[in-house]
């Protein structure tokens, strides 16, 4: 069994190469069927690439005629179990004649005629494949090409469409004659760009056309020739450089058929003779990839360009006088776009553009707003008031400049880029520290212990600060028995606040004990809030025992602000039976749970 073979390859199955020797001694070899061998055509008009259109036209009433010589090796070749049993077609030497014409500034059209002068290939009669024809007229090629885009008319890119139809002229015998009816259509759509002195451009389309299967006995058909998908990517110069320009080119083919696919990477130059383009001599040559018959193992061609212009020689001398019409090949000197670059130095001669990118305008490559030509990071967007560059970040915290707040000092993100200062070290910052020069301690926001009246009790937990007292009886001298216990959640009260049966009002009896409360509040400012809790027992209705406590702790809290304790100090709430400190089970229980707390909240 003979399995698909490399690339450029006759794929004649096991049974088909078997039926030929059978039939050697009878008939003599069996000719392969008719198709066109050639993969290549050329880009007509070849205003700016010459392997394939990128969407560029020729000026209307612009003709240029090529003629090339071209040679490729080893387009078709026999194998037998993955192995080279020579080439149908070993050297292939073809002529091309190519004229196209720029019929508008939107339509070209043009021809192309090969003409195939000499071929040889391998002894292949033991395998009884007979030789090709040494000779034969290649398939004409007919095609218009649209332009939809012109980069040169201020459009951002050339995109044109080119429709092409080969004509059944060939000759089956010499490969250059498709299946069937002998016709292709050719369909393409190309797309380009010049930037200064650089054009990238592509190009996809299609060859439809009859197939023929050159093994059709095989048991596995992988050489069959027919309708392909073709595309193209091409870079090359737009701007002569001493009358130099350079074009490296890769074309492909997928074939519809039952065959591999395969490309080419085709590199060329062009020398202009003449000013204007008007003569120039071209080369190409590069390396076949693939498995479609056709595609040489390496192809070369040379050739000369001839491209006269009727609209030059329809006029006896340009006017060069802006405002009228003319070439700008013509006057060099004046300056169509009017942007001060004379049209001979001016990149781009038709759109506005700066002296300082040769006549083309300016451009903001990074998007961010601030034109490259004043942007000192034109590849990095930025913001205008860096001059186009990102904001900068001097002392590297990771916040911006213009958002942080210490922009020259390290610090954290969740600060604005400033760092924590807490100069006494006492775990409080700087900005929340009452004392920021002294160690201290969170309840007394930074601030330091301190003993003022010097009796042993510090003065948070100091019911008389000022006055030298007994520890015992909270600071305080021991004739003032004192009824209030500072601590750090609460000021706990040793007698009970009562009020009138069922009421709000506090009984005479309490305004000691409330008295002593205001005293110690007003004396300790650090107790910046307290919550006055009021509690009952679980007895009577619910509601109406939430709103009785709150009544109470209301009327506690004014009693309160009545001995001088600002109000914004105080909030007053009632819990009712809700929060129960001891069981509602007995009247011991229930009349621990009838109170007032003073809790201190942070």
């Amino acid at each position: 069994m003979r399995t698909p073979t490399a690339a450029r390859t006759v794929r004649l199955g096991c049974l088909a190469l078997a039926l030929s020797l059978a039939s050697l001694s009878a008939h003599g070899q069996t000719a392969l069927p008719g198709f066109e061998l050639e993969r290549f055509t050329f880009n007509p008009g070849s205003r700016e690439t010459m392997t394939m259109g990128s969407g560029d036209l020729l000026d209307a009433r612009r003709l240029k005629l090529s003629l090339a010589g071209h040679y490729a090796h080893r387009p078709l070749v026999f194998t037998i179990d993955d192995r080279d049993s020579g080439a149908v077609v070993a050297s292939r030497v073809t002529a091309h004649l190519v004229a196209a014409y720029g019929v508008f500034d939107w339509l070209e059209v043009g021809l192309q005629l090969p003409v195939v002068a000499f071929q040889t290939g391998d002894d292949l009669t033991a395998q009884g494949i007979a030789p090709v024809a040494s000779a034969g007229l290649g398939a004409p090629l007919l095609q218009g090409r649209v332009a939809f885009l012109r980069q040169d008319r201020q459009q951002p890119l050339d995109l044109g469409l080119t429709l092409g139809l080969t004509l059944p002229l060939g000759a089956a015998q010499a490969l250059t004659k498709d299946p069937g009816l002998g016709l292709a259509f050719v369909p393409r759509l190309g797309a380009g760009y010049s930037f200064g002195p650089v054009r990238a451009g592509a190009e996809l389309g299609a060859v439809l056309r009859g197939s023929a299967v050159l093994s059709p006995t095989s048991a596995s058909i992988s050489d069959e020739v027919g309708s392909q998908f073709t595309y193209g990517v091409v870079v090359a110069t737009t701007r002569q450089l001493h009358q130099v320009r350079g074009e490296l080119g890769l074309r492909g083919l997928v074939p519809f058929t039952r065959s591999g696919a395969s490309a080419e990477l085709l590199a060329g130059a062009r020398v202009g003779l003449l000013e204007g383009e008007q003569l120039e001599l071209f080369a190409l040559a590069g390396p076949g990839f693939g498995a479609t018959p056709g595609t040489p193992a390496f192809r070369a061609m040379v050739g000369v360009a001839w491209a006269p212009s009727f609209a030059e020689q329809a006029k006896p001398a340009a006017s060069c006088v802006e405002g009228q019409p003319y070439a700008l090949a013509d006057c060099p000197d004046l300056d169509r776009d009017g942007d001060g670059v004379a049209n001979g130095k001016d990149v781009c001669p038709e759109r506005r553009g700066v002296a300082a990118k040769q006549g083309c305008p300016d451009t903001d490559s990074d998007g961010d707003g601030v034109m490259d030509l004043v942007d000192a990071c034109p590849k990095v967007a930025g913001q205008s008031a860096f001059k186009g560059c990102p904001p900068p970040d001097e002392d590297g915290d990771g916040v911006l400049d213009p958002d942080d707040a210490c922009p020259k000092e390290q610090g954290l993100v969740e600060r604005k880029g400033c760092p924590v200062r807490d100069a006494d070290a006492d775990g409080i910052e700087d900005a929340a520290d009452a004392c920021p020069a002294e160690a201290g301690i969170a309840e007394l926001k930074g601030c330091p212990e301190r003993d003022t009246d010097g009796d042993g009790v510090m003065d948070r937990f100091d019911n008389c600060p000022k006055v030298a007292g007994d520890k015992a009886n909270q600071g305080c001298p021991k004739k003032d028995k004192q009824l209030v216990v500072i601590t750090k959640e609460k000021l706990v009260i040793l007698q009970k606040v009562f009020f009138a049966t069922g009421k709000s009002a506090v009984l005479p009896k309490s305004w000691p004990l409330l008295s002593q409360v205001a005293a110690v509040l007003n004396d300790h400012p650090e107790l910046a809030r307290v919550r006055v809790e009021g509690h009952t027992d679980d007895r009577g209705n619910h509601d109406r025992n939430v709103a009785l406590s709150q009544e109470r702790a209301d009327a506690v809290k004014q009693f309160l602000v009545g001995k001088g304790v600002d109000a914004q100090r105080l909030v007053a709430k009632g819990f009712g039976p809700d929060q129960p400190a001891d069981t509602n089970a007995n009247e011991k229980g229930r009349e621990n749970n009838r109170r007032v707390e003073f809790v201190v909240e942070p």
